[in-house]
């Protein structure tokens, strides 16, 4: 086809359009920065919308580089398909809204992260859902509360602050005897440590701005289950729009490359300082399920694939006055209300993650004033030793 004559202003509009063809492949996927697709013929369009694979129309929708990512998401999981979005709370909204509406009931686990119970209990109440925050270590409890009727159950792998570890496999198991679905957040495990869909998990959520990206620099979530399930779970990200931009999608999986060897050193890192910090004098208590008299240590090993995670927390004399007094010292360690970065950081769950409880809530949950979260990071293992030894040492002065 000839091509048309054109002005200056019209080149200057259209600069760059299909000038660099390819004849090889990319070694990394490309960042697919566009907002829409074109087409050459309106079969074409009817194609893309009736998902010929590989047919984009728009990026609220789908992206190439979220098809990468999800595809790439959903094996690690061992699931079949997965959806993107763009912050873990995205993830957990449309996951539950897609399979609940007004009247039904839910089933949450009682220490769940505090912005979850929060999004929970003040947001899904006003759309006529019910949410019970149940103890899921009592199995009679669960199964009595699943006789009174509820369409879904929602725990965690790990839970936050005090690494507390359900069954997934016996929930799972009572929860489809009743016909509910089985939800799990696996950010504080990761898949490299934890894979709830092996233990009988419906569907499985992460915050990917944690361990799976783990460098601090992006926001994202994801859903992961059958196919069946995550249809209806696209339909409503569709339609939220809660996109991750290709670029956040690209970063992702980045951060997914090296994940192996991250988790490796997240875990063996936690493993050391937990054994250090539960024989110092000034900690009151360690929760970190890699110590062989952890409560969960039994439960962790049947459940764990490898390592015990790279979160734990430690409670330390003094309550809020001590908790302040050893984060200030520190030198090398953060103080950052976050996670699961290649840096370690340390939080107040009272004043972070639990801000949202009350005083009495959070005592019910075991979060102390004294409590401390620490996100192991990567760095050489003696150096956190030694910034951790030096802040506690000054409670004993």
């Amino acid at each position: 086809m000839d091509k048309l004559p054109l002005t200056w202003e019209t080149m200057a509009a259209r600069a760059g359009k299909g000038a660099a063809p390819l004849a090889t492949t990319p070694t990394v996927n490309p960042i697919y920065q566009t907002s829409v697709f074109t087409f050459e013929s309106l079969d074409q369009v009817d194609a893309a919308f009736a998902g010929q694979p590989g047919g984009y129309v728009y990026s609220r929708i789908h992206n190439p580089n979220h098809a990468v990512l999800e595809t790439t998401l959903a094996e690690l999981e061992g699931g079949e398909a997965a959806v993107v979005v763009a912050s873990g709370m995205a993830a957990i909204q449309i996951t539950c809204l897609a399979h609940l509406q007004a009247g039904d009931r839910m089933l949450v686990t009682r220490d769940c992260y505090g912005g979850t119970q929060v999004q929970f209990l003040q947001e899904f109440t006003r759309f006529g859902i019910k949410v019970d925050l149940v103890d899921f270590s009592d199995l009679e409890m669960v199964a009595k509360e699943l006789d009174a009727g509820a369409r879904l159950v929602y725990l965690e792998t790990i839970s936050n602050p005090l690494m507390k570890l359900v069954d997934i496999k016996a929930i799972s198991k009572l929860a489809h005897d009743y016909g509910a679905l089985v939800v799990v957040d696996n950010t504080f495990a990761s898949p490299y440590v934890c894979q709830p869909l092996q233990l009988g998990a419906d569907l499985v959520v992460h915050s990917l701005t944690k361990y799976i990206n783990g460098h601090s620099d992006v926001m994202g979530g994801v859903v992961i289950g059958s196919g069946e399930l995550l249809q209806s779970i696209r339909r409503v990200a569709t339609n939220l729009g809660p996109t991750p931009s290709p670029f956040d999608n690209w970063l992702i999986l980045r951060g997914v490359k090296t994940l192996a060897l991250r988790m490796e050193r997240h875990c063996a890192n936690a493993q050391e300082l937990a054994e250090m910090l539960a024989a110092h004098p000034a900690v009151l208590s360690v929760h970190y399920p890699g110590l062989t008299t952890a409560v969960d240590h039994e439960p962790a090993l049947r459940q764990f694939c490898q390592g015990f995670g790279g979160m734990l927390s430690f409670e330390v004399t003094g309550g809020t006055e001590g908790a302040e007094e050893v984060m200030r010292a520190l030198r090398l360690i953060d103080l950052v209300p976050s996670l699961a970065g290649v840096t370690t950081t340390v939080s107040h769950p009272a004043k972070t993650s639990h801000r949202g409880l009350s005083e009495t809530e959070r005592a019910a949950l075991g979060i102390g004033d004294g409590l401390i979260r620490l996100s192991v990071g990567i760095e050489a293992v003696s150096d956190l030793k030694a910034d951790l030894g030096q802040a506690l040492d000054l409670l004993l002065a």
